[in-house]
């Protein structure tokens, strides 16, 4: 190979522009014995890459690459609990939501005033009387009950 030639592909080589020929015919000269001094820095450099390219992966390597991958129970899991959590937090928030604006339309209307309240209150105490008094009335007697009995 002509110094012109050699220049050109170091060039190329290191903007990036070499095919995978280029780079070997440029690694297989400069990696040789009989290097001009100007490139002599550059020796080591295409004797590490020789070098590298002769390196075979361990057996224990290839097996474990040949593997499909697997994906692992743990990550989905973890996956999983995430959505759980945030869904959680979600039912969380929503819910309280609900039940402050139910409380507010409870107690929007409501008057606040003692009087009002124990009114009401009478009110309430009334009906639930007269529901209990209409059930007494209604009882039956204690002697058609006995004959209902089965000797």
């Amino acid at each position: 190979m002509t110094q012109t030639t050699i220049q050109q592909l170091l060039d190329k080589y290191w903007t990036g522009e070499t095919s995978p020929e280029e780079e070997q015919r440029l690694t297989d000269f400069l990696s040789g014995d009989s290097v001009p001094e100007e490139w002599k820095k550059y020796q080591a450099l295409f004797r590490w890459k020789k070098a590298q390219t002769l390196v075979k992966a361990a057996p224990e390597l290839k097996a474990e690459i040949g593997r499909p991958t697997v994906i692992r129970f743990y990550s989905i899991l973890k996956v999983a609990a995430s959505i759980l959590l945030i869904m959680t937090i979600g039912i969380g928030f929503y819910t309280h939501y609900r039940q402050v604006q139910w409380m507010n339309k409870v107690f929007s209307g409501t008057n606040f005033e003692p009087q009002d309240s124990l009114l009401d209150t009478k009110n309430a105490i009334e009906k639930v009387s007269s529901v209990l008094n209409l059930t007494q009335e209604q009882e039956p007697d204690a002697e058609k009950t006995d004959s209902l009995i089965i000797k």
